[in-house]
């Protein structure tokens, strides 16, 4: 892990102070599955040490598929005082269905919004967040702070979007339709000049990686889907980030789908849980790190699938 360097822009730290440093829970795409979040959030903090919580994206509103309608429904959240019912602090970047709502939403005893490109420190990792742009604006072609570089020691980026060209092709989620190159053009520059260890985002509602030679991108499928015969079976997905053993284990829909250790920057495990094989991609511009990991196994494209029906 890179050491961190003070830079010249303020940096906004969260650590938990006097105690064993735990787990940082990441999760994306909740939807408005307030409640049940909540319950997962109970029952990971019964099982693991956790000391906060990252949402990558789309809290207070989205599609979500209706058992009974055989249909995607659209949810949406409103209740300001149920974040009290939270076990641990949450801390929020915006994606696409955040976009309208004021920050006094965001900022609570246990719920906080991570500002828009400007460093945070999160149990000691350096953090860039970086909030959802829209396609073809001037913001999501152009960094906040083109200064950033390699040597000011970011060890993550979170972001809602994916980085152009770096696991951005996915489907239409109406006409199940490849879309190439969907990423930001923004996040890229970022990506490529600061080249941090670990990038996460969400969005596409699909979980894949890839290794690059910074470090692992991993994309986080939607944290709640509905499965099972009568639909009545939650399966989760999640990542989290041990600062101990300095590893990252990512859960796909209840499976373990990847351990990393992020000091090698070596994968120690990869589960195929999909065999959704509709293309592949070509990352020339990066070469594996991990040769035993075949691409045709492991460089599945994510999919903006909404196929909980499906499950």
């Amino acid at each position: 892990m890179k050491n961190l360097l003070i830079i010249q822009h303020t940096i906004f730290a969260v650590t938990k102070m006097g105690e064993k440093i735990g787990k940082i829970l990441i999760i994306s795409d909740v939807h408005a599955k307030i409640p049940e979040m909540t319950d997962f959030f109970h029952m990971m903090n019964e099982k693991e040490d956790i000391d906060f919580a990252v949402h990558l994206g789309d809290f207070w509103s989205g599609r979500n598929f209706n058992p009974e309608l055989k249909t995607q429904v659209k949810n949406e959240w409103h209740d300001l005082t149920y974040f009290e019912k939270f076990p641990f602090p949450l801390f929020h970047i915006r994606g696409n269905e955040d976009l309208t709502q004021p920050d006094d939403w965001w900022n609570f005893p246990k719920m906080h919004l991570m500002k828009d490109q400007e460093p945070f420190l999160l149990n000691g990792w350096k953090v860039l967040p970086i909030d959802y742009q829209y396609r073809g604006e001037e913001t999501d072609n152009k960094a906040r702070h083109p200064e950033f570089s390699e040597k000011d020691g970011f060890d993550m980026i979170f972001s809602h979007r994916p980085a152009y060209g770096l696991l951005d092709d996915t489907l239409h989620f109406k006409t199940h339709q490849k879309l190439s190159k969907t990423g930001s053009p923004m996040i890229r520059d970022y990506y490529d000049r600061i080249c941090p260890p670990l990038m996460l985002f969400g969005h596409f509602h699909y979980s894949n990686f890839m290794q690059t030679d910074c470090g692992l991108i991993v994309c986080i499928d939607k944290l709640i889907r509905v499965g099972g015969k009568n639909h009545d079976e939650l399966r989760y997905s999640y990542a989290l980030l041990d600062p101990f053993d300095q590893s990252l284990q990512v859960v796909w829909k209840n499976n373990l789908f990847l351990k990393y250790s992020i000091l090698e920057q070596k994968i120690l495990i990869a589960n195929k849980l999909d065999s959704r094989n509709l293309y592949k991609p070509s990352h020339r511009l990066f070469r594996r790190k991990n040769k035993e990991i075949s691409e045709e196994q492991y460089e599945e494209e994510d999919f903006d699938l909404e196929a909980e029906n499906v499950d």
